[in-house]
């Protein structure tokens, strides 16, 4: 009799044991912080194509920038992949609530790394043949629950279709600053304004930061468009250790032969590369 009563009160504690663990862990289920809820909000609308599709083509996405110039290209929100297969294709992202200073189109090359120059589209901008006039319109999502449809983007992939190239040496004299972060070559449709990096970028035609720091010389083969017949000015620009894209300077340009201080010019033609594009950076003047 007693082993029975005892048996019964140690049934009777497992259930009540049980009753109490049950409820903690509904308490704790729905107290404990499951993390951020799924973004909501999302902008979009439709990419206008022109042009051809170059044969290298990787991908092409669109991209949304909180800072316009972006100072890395960690700083750009990436889409989905975009098809290039139709003239007009549709696009969309989820994007938290907030203000954006600009939102690109971009396109990349097979077995190369995203490039910034390589912007063939912008909201807000327009072309006169393959030249992006650098207006932009900035987009804002005001709630968790917005969805912004018409962000429509005019994107020209002539601006990418690479068919001619220049090359030649850059020669570096002087000290080269301890805080070099990369150096590359950029090549221009015309003259950009000094000091105005958004000038520097939708000016831009065509960029290779592969130039190695701390070295005498290096020979370089840039790829260019002939579809935008004569390149205006080449130059060698520098960016900080910080990788800070507003630390970017211009520390050497090819000069015109005939008239050392001005930029010299470099007609474009098809399937053909252009030698003999030198320059000479003096960092003692930098």
């Amino acid at each position: 009799m007693g082993q029975t009563v005892s048996r019964k009160k140690y049934r009777w504690f497992l259930y009540g044991m049980g009753l109490w663990l049950c409820i903690l862990l509904t308490y704790l289920h729905c107290n404990i912080d499951h993390g951020l809820e799924p973004i909501q909000s999302k902008i979009g609308g439709k990419i206008f194509f022109q042009g051809d599709v170059p044969p290298r083509t990787d991908e092409v996405r669109v991209a949304v920038i909180k800072d316009f110039p972006p100072r890395a290209i960690n700083e750009l929100f990436f889409s989905d992949q975009i098809t290039v297969a139709e003239d007009t294709v549709a696009w969309e992202t989820y994007m938290p609530s907030g203000r954006y200073a600009a939102v690109v189109v971009v396109w990349k090359e097979k077995k190369q790394s995203w490039n910034l120059s390589d912007i063939i589209g912008l909201y807000g901008g327009t072309f006169v043949g393959d030249m992006l006039i650098p207006t932009y319109l900035p987009v804002t999502i005001p709630d968790e629950t917005s969805v912004i449809d018409t962000v429509d983007i005019q994107a020209n992939l002539n601006r990418v279709n690479r068919d001619a190239a220049i090359e030649g040496t850059v020669t570096f004299t002087g000290q080269w600053p301890e805080n070099t972060g990369i150096v590359g070559i950029g090549a221009f449709v015309d003259t950009p304004e000094p000091g105005n990096l958004i000038d520097y970028f939708l000016k831009n035609v065509a960029l290779d930061y592969t130039v190695p720091p701390f070295v005498p010389e290096f020979t370089y083969r840039l790829r260019v468009a002939s579809s935008f017949g004569t390149l205006k000015y080449i130059s060698v620009l520098w960016i900080d250790a910080s990788f800070d894209l507003t630390s970017i300077k211009d520390i050497g340009f090819y000069r015109d032969p005939e008239n050392p201080d001005l930029p010299g010019s470099v007609p474009l033609t098809y399937n053909m590369t252009t030698s003999g594009i030198d320059i000479t950076v003096n960092f003692d003047e930098f």
